[in-house]
């Protein structure tokens, strides 16, 4: 799928994109058979929606920085949708695509996934990949940064294009690495996997599921919290702000626990005045309606002491075949795969299919 593409020297100039007619041009350049190399910057910390903010093209023969906010970026829909991206990290890049230009990708290859794959450290950054694979140091200075202001600034402008600049490189390094292995099909498959996940939601009845410390409620108390976390996600969704700017979580536990009937019992858990005049009335007329219904399953609470026993032995497990394959131990069993197969050893969780599955053999049926 990759073979003839130019995977050039790093670069050092960039094209800013700000008007359609310059979109429309470098849509058109492009070859159908051509991965792109992509990133991109938004802004969420005050909404609910990642606000899309620019984005960072690297089509093999130079770096392109694209205003969303001046084009309209439907001559790039096609082309983010057609063909494999390089990506690094992507999994709020992919829902930013998705909020932003409503793009779903038809193949994504990231490349932290990739290092992973290599035996690198599961979260490796996109510099510190870089820095071992080629040699640069990049600055991290624009970070934190406003990416929705106008003009960006040199400062940003140079870190954007930096995003992309050495991605080409990643990639052609991990791609040799993992054919060598014999590993591109495990590649492709996570890659797959975060892409399906990134584009599935929760149903609203099992956000509960999602508010630390609902494992310690009881059953009246979670189908409380069940239509409460469906409310606050669909006001956060309406007003588009954070989830926390409605209610924090343990505010969501304190009204959960109880039988609120009054607003002074809202303002005496501690709810804020001036989230106390907005939702009070939305809150108690929910309230009043939300023992009705099904009592949700319990979640699970602290191991008993034949369980932990189960876990650990299954952690061992892993941790000696990761080893032996030189992988990270997470990369192949993250903790809460582990913990579910203990829970439920009738059920192997989806990831241990594949290439893991091959790996595992008919070892693991004996220790469980």
């Amino acid at each position: 799928m990759f073979a003839g593409i130019p995977l050039s020297d790093p670069l050092t100039m960039f094209h800013w994109i700000a008007e359609d007619n310059a979109l429309v041009e470098l849509a058109d350049k492009q070859r159908p058979d051509q991965p792109l190399f992509l990133d991109t910057e938004f802004m969420r910390e005050r909404t609910y929606w990642p606000h899309l903010a620019l984005l960072q093209v690297n089509d093999g023969n130079g770096c392109h920085l694209i205003d969303p906010l001046t084009t309209s970026v439907e001559p790039m829909h096609d082309l983010l949708a057609s063909r494999p991206l390089v990506m690094h990290a992507c999994s709020e890049d992919l829902e930013a695509l998705w909020v932003g230009c409503k793009v779903k990708p038809l193949e994504v290859l990231d490349t932290q996934i990739g290092a992973a794959l290599c035996g690198h450290d599961m979260q490796s950054s996109y510099q510190k990949l870089v820095e071992k694979l080629l040699g640069v140091s990049l600055p991290k200075t624009a970070t934190r940064t406003n990416w929705l202001q106008r003009p960006l600034t040199d400062e940003q402008l140079e870190y954007a294009a930096h995003d992309v600049e050495y991605l080409p490189g990643i990639f052609e390094l991990l791609h040799e690495r993992l054919e060598a292995q014999g590993r591109l099909g495990w590649w492709r498959e996570e890659c797959a996997r975060l892409v399906n996940d990134c584009q599935s939601t929760a149903a609203p009845d099992d956000l509960w599921r999602q508010v630390k410390g609902a494992a310690s409620l009881d059953g009246p108390s979670r189908r409380r919290l069940r239509r409460l976390a469906s409310w606050r996600d669909a006001s956060a969704r309406q007003r588009d702000i954070p989830r926390s700017f409605v209610l924090k979580d343990a505010e969501m536990l304190s009204i959960a626990s109880q039988d609120i009937q009054q607003r002074s019992q809202l303002a005496a858990i501690g709810l804020h005045p001036s989230a106390l005049r907005r939702f009070a009335d939305e809150l108690l007329a929910l309230l009043s309606e939300a023992d009705q219904g099904d009592i949700p399953e319990a979640l699970p609470g602290i191991p008993e002491p034949a369980l932990r026993e189960r876990i650990k032995r299954l952690r061992d497990y892993f941790s000696k075949l990761a080893a032996s394959h030189e992988l990270a131990p997470e990369v192949l069993a993250r903790r809460r795969w582990v913990e579910a197969l203990a829970r439920n050893p009738e059920t192997m969780p989806e990831p241990f299919s594949g290439w893991r599955a091959e790996l595992i053999g008919s070892d693991l049926g004996a220790l469980l």
